[in-house]
Protein backbone atom coordinates (compact mmCIF):
# COMPACT_ATOMS: atom_id res chain seq x y z
CA UNK A 1 0.00 0.00 0.00
CA UNK A 2 1.60 3.58 -1.07
CA UNK A 3 2.04 5.43 1.73
CA UNK A 4 1.41 4.68 5.21
CA UNK A 5 -1.33 2.72 6.73
CA UNK A 6 -4.11 4.46 8.46
CA UNK A 7 -4.40 4.83 11.94
CA UNK A 8 -7.39 2.22 12.40
CA UNK A 9 -8.51 2.30 16.50
CA UNK A 10 -8.22 -0.39 18.49
CA UNK A 11 -11.59 -2.72 18.31
CA UNK A 12 -10.72 -5.74 19.79
CA UNK A 13 -12.14 -5.92 22.61
CA UNK A 14 -15.59 -4.08 21.69
CA UNK A 15 -16.75 -5.46 18.93
CA UNK A 16 -18.29 -8.95 19.14
CA UNK A 17 -20.17 -11.31 16.27
CA UNK A 18 -23.87 -11.14 16.39
CA UNK A 19 -25.55 -14.34 16.55
CA UNK A 20 -28.13 -15.39 14.32
CA UNK A 21 -30.79 -12.19 13.85
CA UNK A 22 -33.16 -14.85 11.95
CA UNK A 23 -33.12 -18.23 11.30
CA UNK A 24 -32.14 -19.18 7.67
CA UNK A 25 -33.35 -22.40 5.41
CA UNK A 26 -29.52 -23.12 4.75
CA UNK A 27 -27.44 -24.24 7.58
CA UNK A 28 -24.56 -21.60 8.52
CA UNK A 29 -21.15 -22.96 8.19
CA UNK A 30 -19.25 -22.66 11.02
CA UNK A 31 -20.16 -18.97 12.95
CA UNK A 32 -18.09 -20.77 15.36
CA UNK A 33 -14.93 -20.83 13.22
CA UNK A 34 -14.39 -17.37 14.74
CA UNK A 35 -13.55 -16.90 18.71
CA UNK A 36 -15.44 -14.20 19.71
CA UNK A 37 -12.56 -12.64 21.13
CA UNK A 38 -10.68 -13.30 18.12
CA UNK A 39 -12.62 -11.82 14.88
CA UNK A 40 -12.08 -8.24 15.24
CA UNK A 41 -8.60 -8.83 14.71
CA UNK A 42 -8.77 -12.05 12.43
CA UNK A 43 -11.13 -10.35 10.11
CA UNK A 44 -9.04 -7.09 10.12
CA UNK A 45 -6.16 -8.33 8.92
CA UNK A 46 -7.46 -10.15 6.01
CA UNK A 47 -8.63 -7.38 5.37
CA UNK A 48 -5.56 -4.99 5.57
CA UNK A 49 -3.27 -7.94 3.75
CA UNK A 50 -6.10 -7.69 1.03
CA UNK A 51 -6.03 -3.89 -0.01
CA UNK A 52 -2.29 -3.32 0.94
CA UNK A 53 -2.03 -6.30 -1.88
CA UNK A 54 -4.01 -4.03 -4.55
CA UNK A 55 -1.86 -1.08 -3.30
CA UNK A 56 -5.10 0.90 -2.05
CA UNK A 57 -4.47 4.43 -2.05
CA UNK A 58 -7.59 5.56 0.27
CA UNK A 59 -5.94 9.21 0.31
CA UNK A 60 -6.67 9.46 -3.48
CA UNK A 61 -10.31 9.02 -3.33
CA UNK A 62 -12.45 11.35 -1.35
CA UNK A 63 -15.52 10.87 0.09
CA UNK A 64 -19.44 11.61 -1.11
CA UNK A 65 -20.54 14.92 0.47
CA UNK A 66 -24.11 16.55 -0.33
CA UNK A 67 -22.60 18.64 -2.50
CA UNK A 68 -21.57 16.60 -5.08
CA UNK A 69 -23.17 17.09 -8.29
CA UNK A 70 -23.52 13.65 -8.99
CA UNK A 71 -25.35 12.77 -6.18
CA UNK A 72 -27.66 16.17 -6.29
CA UNK A 73 -28.64 15.40 -9.63
CA UNK A 74 -29.80 11.50 -9.21
CA UNK A 75 -31.69 13.17 -6.04
CA UNK A 76 -32.90 15.04 -7.99
CA UNK A 77 -34.34 12.36 -10.13
CA UNK A 78 -35.39 10.03 -8.33
CA UNK A 79 -36.50 11.05 -5.08
CA UNK A 80 -39.19 13.50 -6.76
CA UNK A 81 -40.45 11.42 -10.18
CA UNK A 82 -40.26 7.51 -8.72
CA UNK A 83 -39.49 7.11 -4.67
CA UNK A 84 -42.74 9.98 -4.13
CA UNK A 85 -40.21 12.32 -1.99
CA UNK A 86 -39.45 9.47 0.71
CA UNK A 87 -36.07 10.03 2.26
CA UNK A 88 -35.62 6.29 3.02
CA UNK A 89 -34.05 6.32 -0.31
CA UNK A 90 -31.39 9.11 0.13
CA UNK A 91 -28.97 5.79 1.10
CA UNK A 92 -29.70 4.40 -2.36
CA UNK A 93 -28.44 7.91 -4.05
CA UNK A 94 -25.26 8.18 -1.91
CA UNK A 95 -24.41 4.53 -2.99
CA UNK A 96 -24.84 5.09 -6.78
CA UNK A 97 -23.03 8.54 -6.91
CA UNK A 98 -20.50 6.76 -4.67
CA UNK A 99 -19.52 4.43 -7.37
CA UNK A 100 -19.30 6.46 -10.51
CA UNK A 101 -17.62 9.37 -8.94
CA UNK A 102 -14.93 6.68 -7.16
CA UNK A 103 -14.83 3.90 -9.37
CA UNK A 104 -14.46 6.27 -12.26
CA UNK A 105 -12.50 9.44 -11.65
CA UNK A 106 -11.18 10.16 -14.90
CA UNK A 107 -14.63 9.87 -16.83
CA UNK A 108 -16.53 13.24 -17.68
CA UNK A 109 -19.34 13.99 -15.15
CA UNK A 110 -22.08 13.53 -17.81
CA UNK A 111 -20.36 10.06 -17.66
CA UNK A 112 -20.30 9.57 -13.97
CA UNK A 113 -23.89 10.55 -14.23
CA UNK A 114 -25.16 7.68 -16.12
CA UNK A 115 -23.08 4.93 -14.45
CA UNK A 116 -24.85 6.83 -10.95
CA UNK A 117 -28.16 6.65 -12.58
CA UNK A 118 -27.64 3.14 -13.42
CA UNK A 119 -27.04 2.18 -10.20
CA UNK A 120 -29.64 3.48 -8.47
CA UNK A 121 -31.95 1.37 -11.17
CA UNK A 122 -30.10 -1.84 -10.05
CA UNK A 123 -30.36 -0.54 -6.55
CA UNK A 124 -33.77 0.00 -6.47
CA UNK A 125 -34.28 -3.64 -8.16
CA UNK A 126 -31.45 -5.35 -5.28
CA UNK A 127 -32.97 -3.25 -1.99
CA UNK A 128 -36.75 -3.56 -2.75
CA UNK A 129 -37.26 -6.81 -4.06
CA UNK A 130 -39.74 -8.00 -6.94
CA UNK A 131 -42.52 -8.13 -4.87
CA UNK A 132 -42.66 -3.93 -5.13
CA UNK A 133 -42.64 -4.45 -8.79
CA UNK A 134 -44.57 -7.10 -10.22
CA UNK A 135 -44.25 -6.76 -13.38
CA UNK A 136 -40.40 -7.47 -12.72
CA UNK A 137 -40.54 -11.26 -13.84
CA UNK A 138 -41.79 -9.99 -17.41
CA UNK A 139 -39.21 -7.41 -17.80
CA UNK A 140 -36.91 -8.69 -20.69
CA UNK A 141 -40.07 -9.96 -22.36
CA UNK A 142 -41.52 -6.66 -22.59
CA UNK A 143 -38.30 -5.43 -24.03
CA UNK A 144 -38.08 -8.42 -27.00
CA UNK A 145 -42.14 -7.58 -27.70
CA UNK A 146 -42.71 -4.21 -29.68
CA UNK A 147 -46.05 -3.68 -28.56
CA UNK A 148 -45.69 -4.53 -24.86
CA UNK A 149 -44.44 -0.98 -22.41
CA UNK A 150 -42.78 -1.60 -19.19
CA UNK A 151 -45.70 -1.08 -16.54
CA UNK A 152 -44.73 1.46 -13.76
CA UNK A 153 -42.63 4.84 -14.52
CA UNK A 154 -39.53 2.75 -12.94
CA UNK A 155 -39.19 0.34 -15.36
CA UNK A 156 -40.23 2.38 -18.24
CA UNK A 157 -37.34 4.73 -17.58
CA UNK A 158 -34.78 2.23 -16.47
CA UNK A 159 -35.53 0.81 -20.47
CA UNK A 160 -35.02 4.24 -21.86
CA UNK A 161 -32.15 4.42 -19.57
CA UNK A 162 -30.19 1.13 -21.18
CA UNK A 163 -31.21 2.11 -24.19
CA UNK A 164 -29.45 5.48 -24.16
CA UNK A 165 -26.31 4.23 -23.12
CA UNK A 166 -25.59 2.94 -26.41
CA UNK A 167 -24.24 7.11 -26.68
CA UNK A 168 -21.68 6.61 -24.45
CA UNK A 169 -20.24 3.31 -24.62
CA UNK A 170 -19.66 1.69 -28.39
CA UNK A 171 -22.40 -1.15 -29.50
CA UNK A 172 -20.52 -4.59 -28.07
CA UNK A 173 -19.60 -3.19 -24.57
CA UNK A 174 -22.93 -1.00 -24.30
CA UNK A 175 -24.40 -5.12 -25.13
CA UNK A 176 -22.72 -6.12 -22.44
CA UNK A 177 -23.59 -3.56 -20.25
CA UNK A 178 -27.68 -4.34 -20.97
CA UNK A 179 -27.21 -7.93 -21.16
CA UNK A 180 -25.58 -7.79 -17.62
CA UNK A 181 -28.36 -5.53 -16.44
CA UNK A 182 -30.83 -8.15 -17.65
CA UNK A 183 -28.82 -11.20 -16.04
CA UNK A 184 -28.68 -9.74 -12.83
CA UNK A 185 -32.57 -8.85 -12.40
CA UNK A 186 -33.12 -12.43 -13.49
CA UNK A 187 -30.71 -13.86 -10.88
CA UNK A 188 -32.34 -11.84 -8.46
CA UNK A 189 -35.29 -13.34 -9.50
CA UNK A 190 -33.79 -16.11 -9.03
CA UNK A 191 -32.29 -15.90 -5.63
CA UNK A 192 -35.88 -14.97 -4.38
CA UNK A 193 -37.75 -17.98 -5.71
CA UNK A 194 -38.49 -20.02 -2.65
CA UNK A 195 -38.31 -23.17 -4.57
CA UNK A 196 -34.40 -21.90 -5.07
CA UNK A 197 -33.92 -20.56 -1.58
CA UNK A 198 -35.14 -23.71 0.28
CA UNK A 199 -33.15 -26.57 -2.34
CA UNK A 200 -31.01 -28.64 -0.28
CA UNK A 201 -26.95 -28.25 -1.33
CA UNK A 202 -25.33 -31.51 -2.52
CA UNK A 203 -21.51 -30.82 -1.40
CA UNK A 204 -20.88 -31.61 -5.19
CA UNK A 205 -22.75 -28.50 -6.40
CA UNK A 206 -19.19 -26.95 -6.04
CA UNK A 207 -20.26 -24.42 -8.98
CA UNK A 208 -23.62 -22.75 -7.20
CA UNK A 209 -22.10 -20.15 -5.17
CA UNK A 210 -20.15 -18.59 -7.76
CA UNK A 211 -22.63 -19.40 -10.47
CA UNK A 212 -25.46 -17.57 -8.18
CA UNK A 213 -22.82 -14.43 -7.47
CA UNK A 214 -21.87 -13.96 -10.84
CA UNK A 215 -25.84 -13.55 -12.04
CA UNK A 216 -26.49 -11.39 -9.36
CA UNK A 217 -24.02 -9.05 -9.02
CA UNK A 218 -24.30 -6.68 -12.39
CA UNK A 219 -20.33 -7.15 -12.45
CA UNK A 220 -20.16 -6.92 -16.03
CA UNK A 221 -21.36 -3.97 -16.62
CA UNK A 222 -19.20 -2.17 -14.34
CA UNK A 223 -16.36 -3.89 -15.75
CA UNK A 224 -17.26 -2.54 -19.26
CA UNK A 225 -17.67 0.73 -18.12
CA UNK A 226 -14.56 1.41 -17.64
CA UNK A 227 -13.78 2.32 -21.37
CA UNK A 228 -16.77 4.14 -22.91
CA UNK A 229 -16.50 5.55 -26.53
CA UNK A 230 -14.59 8.58 -25.25
CA UNK A 231 -11.50 6.44 -24.27
CA UNK A 232 -11.29 5.42 -28.28
CA UNK A 233 -10.36 1.67 -26.44
CA UNK A 234 -9.76 -1.15 -29.00
CA UNK A 235 -11.90 -3.81 -27.45
CA UNK A 236 -8.88 -6.21 -28.25
CA UNK A 237 -6.78 -4.39 -25.55
CA UNK A 238 -9.00 -5.66 -22.43
CA UNK A 239 -11.13 -8.13 -23.94
CA UNK A 240 -9.03 -11.18 -23.15
CA UNK A 241 -9.06 -10.08 -19.02
CA UNK A 242 -12.32 -8.65 -19.15
CA UNK A 243 -13.72 -11.83 -17.26
CA UNK A 244 -10.96 -11.26 -14.84
CA UNK A 245 -12.18 -7.74 -14.25
CA UNK A 246 -15.62 -9.38 -13.51
CA UNK A 247 -14.00 -11.72 -10.81
CA UNK A 248 -12.65 -9.61 -9.39
CA UNK A 249 -15.53 -6.66 -9.19
CA UNK A 250 -17.36 -9.49 -7.64
CA UNK A 251 -14.96 -10.97 -5.18
CA UNK A 252 -13.53 -7.99 -3.93
CA UNK A 253 -17.45 -6.94 -3.37
CA UNK A 254 -17.88 -10.34 -0.94
CA UNK A 255 -14.45 -10.22 0.85
CA UNK A 256 -15.02 -6.12 1.59
CA UNK A 257 -19.34 -7.11 2.70
CA UNK A 258 -18.17 -10.28 4.33
CA UNK A 259 -18.17 -8.38 7.84
CA UNK A 260 -21.66 -6.61 7.38
CA UNK A 261 -22.86 -10.03 6.48
CA UNK A 262 -21.20 -11.98 9.28
CA UNK A 263 -22.26 -9.71 11.85
CA UNK A 264 -25.89 -9.32 10.37
CA UNK A 265 -27.00 -12.90 10.15
CA UNK A 266 -26.78 -12.80 6.41
CA UNK A 267 -26.03 -16.52 5.89
CA UNK A 268 -27.45 -16.66 2.03
CA UNK A 269 -24.16 -15.05 0.41
CA UNK A 270 -21.47 -15.69 -1.82
CA UNK A 271 -18.51 -16.51 0.76
CA UNK A 272 -20.84 -18.95 3.18
CA UNK A 273 -22.53 -20.74 0.46
CA UNK A 274 -19.01 -21.11 -0.66
CA UNK A 275 -17.65 -22.57 2.62
CA UNK A 276 -20.92 -24.76 2.69
CA UNK A 277 -20.34 -26.45 -0.42
CA UNK A 278 -16.68 -27.05 0.01
CA UNK A 279 -16.76 -28.13 4.06
CA UNK A 280 -13.99 -25.29 4.64
CA UNK A 281 -14.35 -22.87 7.54
CA UNK A 282 -15.45 -19.68 7.33
CA UNK A 283 -11.74 -17.80 7.71
CA UNK A 284 -10.14 -20.43 5.39
CA UNK A 285 -12.79 -19.08 2.77
CA UNK A 286 -12.08 -15.85 3.15
CA UNK A 287 -8.70 -16.13 2.46
CA UNK A 288 -9.65 -18.17 -0.07
CA UNK A 289 -11.69 -15.51 -1.67
CA UNK A 290 -8.86 -12.59 -1.15
CA UNK A 291 -6.56 -15.46 -3.16
CA UNK A 292 -8.80 -15.70 -6.09
CA UNK A 293 -9.22 -12.08 -5.84
CA UNK A 294 -5.90 -10.72 -5.96
CA UNK A 295 -4.75 -14.00 -8.55
CA UNK A 296 -7.69 -12.79 -10.98
CA UNK A 297 -6.30 -8.82 -10.08
CA UNK A 298 -2.61 -9.81 -11.21
CA UNK A 299 -3.59 -11.13 -14.72
CA UNK A 300 -5.33 -7.72 -15.51
CA UNK A 301 -2.68 -5.74 -14.25
CA UNK A 302 0.09 -7.95 -16.14
CA UNK A 303 -2.29 -8.36 -19.59
CA UNK A 304 -3.07 -4.19 -19.48
CA UNK A 305 0.33 -3.10 -18.19
CA UNK A 306 2.05 -0.86 -21.15
CA UNK A 307 -1.59 -0.51 -22.62
CA UNK A 308 -3.94 3.27 -22.28
CA UNK A 309 -5.85 1.03 -20.70
CA UNK A 310 -3.53 0.35 -17.27
CA UNK A 311 -4.26 3.78 -16.03
CA UNK A 312 -8.45 3.55 -16.23
CA UNK A 313 -8.14 0.09 -14.89
CA UNK A 314 -5.78 1.23 -12.06
CA UNK A 315 -8.22 4.09 -10.92
CA UNK A 316 -11.29 1.58 -10.92
CA UNK A 317 -9.68 -0.80 -8.64
CA UNK A 318 -8.56 1.84 -5.68
CA UNK A 319 -12.21 4.08 -6.49
CA UNK A 320 -13.84 0.53 -5.86
CA UNK A 321 -12.21 -0.03 -2.84
CA UNK A 322 -12.48 2.99 -1.46
CA UNK A 323 -16.41 3.35 -2.68
CA UNK A 324 -16.66 0.16 -0.15
CA UNK A 325 -14.90 2.04 3.05
CA UNK A 326 -16.60 5.39 2.35
CA UNK A 327 -20.12 3.80 2.72
CA UNK A 328 -22.27 3.19 6.32
CA UNK A 329 -23.86 0.17 3.82
CA UNK A 330 -20.92 -2.00 4.73
CA UNK A 331 -19.85 -1.09 8.34
CA UNK A 332 -16.65 -1.33 7.88
CA UNK A 333 -16.27 1.61 10.54
CA UNK A 334 -17.02 -0.97 13.03
CA UNK A 335 -13.63 -2.38 12.51
CA UNK A 336 -12.10 0.49 12.49
CA UNK A 337 -11.67 1.61 9.13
Amino acid sequence: MSGAKPAFKDISQSLLPSPLLKSQPWPTPGLCDFEPDQYPTVIKEIIDDFVESLDYCPEDSEPITDTNATYQAVRAEFLTRYDNGNEWFDSIYKTAAAMAELSYPGLAPELRHEIARFTCFMLHVDDLKAEHFPALPGFQQGLLDKDSNSKGILLQSFREHLNGLYRFWDTIPANAIVLSALECINGRLLEQNPAIHDMKLSEAAQSWPYFLRNKTGCSAAYAFMVFPKCLNMDLSIYMSVVEDMVVVTNLANDVLSFHKEYVGGETDSYIFLRARVTGRSLPDTLRDTVKDTLAAHARVTKVLQSTDAAIPWKHYVNGYLAFHFSLQRYRLSELGY
